[in-house]
């Protein structure tokens, strides 16, 4: 008898945890679409499903497409013939069913009443059993000497290789100079701390693409071995958990990056720019918590210090990103957004988006101290965040395209623009094997 109350306890409390879970995901739902109001640990902004993080403004419409850049790709293996209207059909099927799973998982998940402590008590028995790989954290990789990674897998390089030289070929046919610098991931190719079993891709895919780069002849500075040159600890130039490197760290690339220029096309640019003792460092103590560190929570990994660095000299710039309100003002108060850090919160707030105001489709900044006619275009991800402000201090002018997210013609910006030089920096988390127009690698 006691027995069959004991079951009849532990169904009805898995029936009433069921109701709780439905009632939840059906609060959430009303409150979401009909008042626009959202859990306590995500703000509107972010809690919105991956549909509306696509660019709001359609830049094609400023910077069309002439359709004469002229690049074609030719896969290596012929892909096999269908007929399109199947094609069509299938692929529409594949949308929608997409379509559900993710509005189901954003219900589900994302905006579930209580998730943070469900995340947390996840992370914490990963913790507790020693994983390597945080589960439902997308793949965080917890490495040997406790920094968070991601697991990436082998790419094929050959479409970013063919591409990344036809650019460079139309720059030069064009009169500009072109340099592409691979900024480093995480993972140390010299030492590997990644645990047993977990390939290195990143540098894999990244050392494919340079070894492609070379036999075409294409101008190229690979920082991940500036990077083991010039510092003890390679590691301590990264967040631990965050995927980038650390404000520090992008001063010391944007004189790497500076030397480079110098060296290939004799761009005269001053060094000191790579100088820290010509800055102020802010020290956050505590203030960061990346991307990593918020998939595996406060229950897994603690929070770090982030510096804002800024110039003791006086300056003044113009800036506009995308086609927000320009800016005017000194150094901190147009490339540095400091509002980040009013506040501390750990979930909702990505401190490392301090550099550059974060992430923009386009950016112009005018050096209003710098009359030397230098003008540059800089193809960028978030890496250069850090970068982009301290090469800044040495050009007149910079033209900043995301093209992760700007739809427009990269040669008709550039044309637009008619630059000296051509910047692409990427890290290896951002090459990619797509071959279609929205590829990171397609420079039309």
């Amino acid at each position: 008898m006691k027995k069959l109350n004991a079951k009849k306890s532990l169904s009805v409390v898995f029936i009433l945890s069921i109701v709780f879970f439905m009632c939840a995901i059906l609060t959430t739902f009303v409150l979401a679409n009909f008042f626009n109001i959202y859990p306590s640990t995500m703000n509107a902004a972010e809690a919105q499903p991956d549909a509306t993080q696509a660019p709001s403004t359609d830049w094609s419409v400023d910077y069309p497409f002439s359709g004469d850049y002229g690049f074609e790709f030719v896969a290596t293996e012929p892909e096999e013939e269908v007929v399109a209207e199947e094609t069509s059909k299938v692929k529409e099927y594949e949308n929608y069913v997409k379509f559900l799973e993710d509005r189901i998982d954003y219900y589900t998940t994302n905006l579930l009443i209580g998730r943070m402590k469900f995340v947390e008590l996840n992370a914490l028995f990963n913790k507790m059993v020693g994983m390597d790989i945080v589960s439902g954290t997308d793949s965080v990789v917890v490495m040997r000497n406790g920094y968070l990674t991601y697991e990436a897998q082998p790419l094929d390089t050959q479409y970013a290789i063919e591409s990344t030289a036809y650019f460079s070929q139309w720059l030069k046919n064009n009169g500009i100079d072109f340099l592409y610098v691979q900024c480093p991931s995480k993972e140390n190719p010299l030492d590997n701390q990644l645990p047993h079993g977990i390939e290195d891709n990143y540098n894999l895919n990244a050392d494919s693409l340079l070894k492609g780069l070379d036999e075409n002849e294409v101008p190229y500075i690979d920082l991940r071995q500036s990077l083991i040159a010039d510092f003890d600890d390679y590691y301590s130039c990264f967040f631990k958990t965050d995927h980038h490197w650390t404000a520090e760290t992008g001063v010391w690339a944007a004189g790497k990056i500076a030397a480079e220029l110098n060296k290939k096309y004799s761009c005269g640019l001053n060094l000191s720019l790579a100088d820290l003792s010509n800055y102020n460092v802010d020290v956050y103590e505590d203030y960061c918590f990346g991307s990593q560190g918020k998939k595996t929570t406060l229950k897994y990994a603690d929070p770090e210090d982030i510096s804002l660095i800024y110039p003791k000299t006086d300056t003044d710039f113009t800036v506009q990103y995308d086609k927000s309100e320009i800016l005017n003002g000194r150094f901190e108060d147009t490339l540095l957004k400091k509002s980040v850090f009013d506040k501390i919160d750990y979930y909702n707030i990505s401190t490392y988006s301090a550099y550059f105001h974060g992430n923009h489709s386009i950016t112009t900044v005018h050096n209003n101290k710098v009359a030397n006619g230098k003008r540059m275009v800089y193809i960028m991800d978030s890496f250069s965040a850090s970068v982009i402000p301290y090469l800044a201090t040495e050009i007149e002018d910079i033209l900043v395209l995301d093209i992760r997210s700007f739809n427009g013609s990269v040669t008709n910006a550039i044309k637009g623009f008619d630059p000296d030089t051509v910047v692409v920096a990427y890290n290896p988390s951002t090459l990619s094997a797509d071959t279609s127009h929205y590829s990171t690698f397609n420079f039309e």
